[in-house]
């Protein structure tokens, strides 16, 4: 009969019977609550993004110490699991509504009819209304539900587990699933995430390792002076560890370049249709009707000078119409999300400021605003309605409520805003990047008109102070309306070639503008259209600062961004004066002018090498092959999968690289006596990983306890070459290593690969006492 089959059978002396677990409010159980406790701070960090408020920390904080109350005094009471799911059902109706629910409890404590039912319903849809919400969401409604409800469940889960069963180490998994749901419901911030990552790590393995000094106790040392060392060197060991873990993640961090991380919220569409709505520039000339241009549509307070009021940023043209998105509603400017809180605008280009805005005569589902959105809060009778309708989208900075907004109607907004650019600078910006939606090709008269007007050989900067001047000097507003020129709506490419061929050139913001978004674009800057209410020096605040604004003050101008990545507003229309007759078409006005091209140079053997086409290597059908970048891509992946898997597996590694290095350096000690004695040694350490308790005594001793025929016969053995009259060599070393090796292979055949694995990788045997307790004597 083998060793571990011996063992299994209670022995007469030396056996080992799993111990219940002790009372959990002993110093054990304190420290198990105290490591649960840590497990899940770390776990909730991802959920710190998406509520950013006080209230969430006072939520979450409740909910950990009332679901670890409730699993240790199940566990001291021995509840059985129907009076601990009760409890937790319990907690969880009485505490939901004041500490998830605060805007439906009464004085602030007490739960109502209306937050029970809010509760009720958030448990099972609130989920879905945390990811089409703009993070952080505060305490919006009844968004804190689900960190409320995992943390109170996963808690008393966890501490149940830890205190009453025989698998503690299973009590990772309720905080394993709320760091996971941290990270799929929130939003995508990678040094956040390796942040989050690392705090997690530490303490998973902060509990492993208590849960390996916690199996090592209930194994037995006789002595308590060397189980306290060899505790104090486990803790010495796991944090080394536990620091090479943390380097090598921090490396990886550092080095490898992270993929772009997507989460839940990322990839949902929420329920806001632009499709529908008719942006500002569509109803451009509707602004200047003889009933509109007077009419007073917004009053401002705070708006800085030069600065539009805008309300919508377009950003997509078709060759007909430039719009918001797009039509088909895949575009990220399209993408707008409830915004019950604010928009952490740290580190933003422009200078904060705050801007109150009453709503007069104006009327669309558009909400005024400058530069990129912080937080709004609304006044007036209908404030709660626009603030649950309030969606906006973060990359523009363009608002809307779903229903409309209407006179009476109020808010104060806190944005970030970049001053415009004086005119004498615009030479000096340099192009930024911004991902924006292709557009058509530019028209051979536009293109013609722009290097007619541009020097092509310019800075882009240079190029587009050239064309905005250009625009200014020889344009002319008229609206269309009645006693103006004659000057037709629309921002088709077809109505703008008319623009620019026309003498005089005949238009306004409409044509205008979106003229000079795509000269921009074409010299080389991203642009954008933006329409709002732009004042002039006729519009003079009143004593208490606000400025109103007529149906006439509607303009529409551009946004450039620069390589500082400001997006910079430029007005590139012209000043109202009067316009002159009509000239008559000629043609050469925006002809580019003919030029002979010099004959080209005499080309060197080794340039006429390079240009021949079967010659060039970057030519080649190849060179543009998708399967390359496939491959590389997928190499890529592998090799930050390999190095995460690395990562997670260094604990482990170190272990048996710290295995292997020990049973090396006692096989090849100096003398046969040493390398016997080192045999032993390894026998000892190795029935102690398996889980065979190894008592301080004789070899004999311990062989006994360990069980087993063969364990005996190597401990006779050991004992008369090492206490016999001739000195061991390393032959007689040789065969006692020998049958250590067999004795190990048989350990791991009987107790099957799972096992094994454990055996390799356990604590148990790298106490650091090993040489002087187990080495036996006589």
């Amino acid at each position: 009969m083998s060793a571990l089959t011996e063992h299994r059978r209670p022995p007469e002396h030396g056996a080992r019977t799993p111990a219940p677990r002790s009372r959990p409010f002993g110093a054990g159980g304190v420290m198990d609550v105290a490591l649960l406790a840590a497990l899940f701070a770390a776990a909730l960090i991802p959920w710190w993004p998406i509520h950013e408020h006080g209230w969430f920390l006072a939520c979450v904080g409740v909910a950990l110490a009332t679901g670890l109350a409730i699993g240790a005094v199940g566990a001291l009471r021995r509840w059985p699991s129907w009076a601990v799911a009760l409890t937790i059902a319990s907690a969880y109706l009485l505490l939901g509504v004041p500490l998830a629910v605060p805007s439906r409890a009464l004085f602030g404590v007490l739960p109502t009819a209306a937050g029970m039912v809010d509760l009720l319903t958030g448990t099972a849809l609130s989920w879905k209304q945390l990811v089409t919400v703009q993070a952080p969401v505060g305490a919006y409604q009844s968004l804190l539900v689900p960190a409320f409800l995992l943390t109170l469940v996963g808690s008393a889960i966890s501490a149940t587990i830890a205190l009453r069963t025989r698998h503690p180490i299973a009590a990772v998994v309720p905080p394993s699933v709320v760091f996971a749901s941290g990270i799929a419901l929130g939003v995508v911030h990678e040094q956040f995430a390796v942040a989050a990552g690392l705090a997690f790590l530490v303490a998973v393995v902060a509990w492993l390792v208590r849960i390996a000094i916690t199996r090592r106790r209930a194994l037995g040392a006789s002595r308590r002076l060397e189980a306290a060392l060899a505790d104090l060197r486990r803790w010495v060991g796991a944090a080394a560890i536990l620091l090479v873990a943390l380097v090598a993640a921090a490396v990886v961090a550092v080095v490898v370049p992270t993929p772009q991380r997507t989460v839940v919220r990322s990839e949902i569409q929420p329920a806001f249709e632009l499709r529908d709505l008719r942006t500002p520039l569509a109803g451009f000339r509707n602004a200047f009707a003889p009933d509109a241009a007077d009419r007073p549509m917004l009053a401002v307070r705070g708006l800085p000078e030069d600065v539009g009021l805008r309300l919508a940023t377009l950003d997509t043209y078709d060759g007909v119409v430039y719009s918001v998105g797009g039509d088909d509603g895949r575009e990220i400017s399209s993408r707008f999300a409830r915004l019950p809180y604010r928009i952490d605008r740290t580190g933003a280009p422009g200078e904060q400021v705050v801007i109150d805005v009453r709503v007069l005569g104006y009327e669309d589902v558009w909400v005024p605003g400058a530069g990129l959105l912080a937080e709004i809060a609304f006044g007036g009778p209908r404030a709660a309605s626009l603030a649950d309708e309030f969606v906006v989208n973060d990359v523009t900075g363009v608002a809307a409520v779903q229903g409309g907004m209407a006179a009476d109607d109020s808010f104060t907004a806190e944005s970030v805003v970049v001053d415009p650019v004086d005119d004498g600078a615009l030479d000096t910006l340099r192009p930024g990047t911004a991902v924006l939606p292709p557009g058509p090709e530019l028209p051979e008269e536009l293109r013609g008109w722009l290097l007619d007007h541009t020097p092509s050989t310019g800075e882009p900067g240079e190029r587009l102070a050239a064309a905005i001047t250009a625009v200014r000097q020889e344009g002319y507003v008229s609206h269309g309306q009645e006693g103006e020129a004659s000057s037709r709506s629309g921002h088709s490419l077809d109505r703008l070639v008319e623009l620019v061929m026309d003498r005089p050139m005949v238009g306004d913001g409409e044509q205008y503008a979106v003229l000079s978004a795509l000269f921009a674009r074409e010299i080389g800057f991203p642009a954008r259209v933006a329409v709002g209410y732009l004042p002039t020096a006729d519009d003079e605040p009143d004593a208490d600062g606000w400025m109103v604004l007529t149906g006439e003050r509607l303009q529409a101008w551009i946004e450039v961004r620069d390589a500082e990545g400001r997006w910079i507003q430029v007005d590139p229309n012209p000043e109202v004066r009067e316009i002159p007759d009509r000239q008559p078409e000629d043609p050469t006005e925006v002809s580019r002018p003919q030029s002979v091209p010099p004959p080209p140079e005499d080309r060197t053997p080794v340039e006429d090498l390079g240009a021949d086409s079967d010659l060039t290597p970057d030519d080649g059908e190849g060179a543009d092959d998708p399967w390359v970048g496939i491959l590389l891509a997928v190499l890529a992946w592998t090799g930050v999968a390999a190095l995460a898997v690395l990562v997670l597996a260094s604990p482990i590694l170190v272990i048996m690289a710290a295995k292997a290095a020990r049973r090396r350096l006692r096989r090849r000690a100096a003398s046969g006596r040493q390398r016997v004695q080192g045999a032993w040694q390894e026998f000892a350490d190795l029935a102690t990983d398996y889980g065979i308790p190894v008592p301080s005594g004789t070899r004999a001793e311990q062989a006994a306890a360990i069980g087993g025929f063969d364990s005996v016969v190597l401990a006779g053995v050991v004992d008369r070459l090492l206490y016999g009259p001739e000195t061991p060599g390393k032959a007689e070393a040789r065969r006692v290593w020998d049958a250590v090796d067999g004795l190990s292979r048989r350990f791991a055949t009987d107790a099957g690969a799972g096992r094994a694995f454990r055996a390799a990788i356990s604590l148990g045997s790298l106490g650091g006492y090993a040489g002087s307790r187990r080495g036996g004597r006589a």
